[in-house]
């Protein structure tokens, strides 16, 4: 029996790290691909980037 509760907080404690370094990962990745697409696409003046931001209507959906 103790082996059980044991390896059941084995597990939960395995399952907590790898969820929460895919989601640090995730997080990390996709903020970067967002910044180097904003930056790349962006108008240069002088030491500054500006990008223009459109608004995008969430309750429609977009066909491409």
């Amino acid at each position: 029996m103790e082996i059980t509760f044991a390896l059941y907080v084995l597990v939960s404690i395995v399952v907590a790290i790898a969820y929460w370094h895919g989601h640090k990962t995730g997080v990390r990745f996709g903020a970067d691909s967002m910044y180097q697409h904003l930056y790349e696409n962006g108008i240069r003046k002088n030491d500054k980037v500006i990008v223009t931001l459109e608004y995008e209507d969430r309750g429609g959906i977009k066909e491409f």
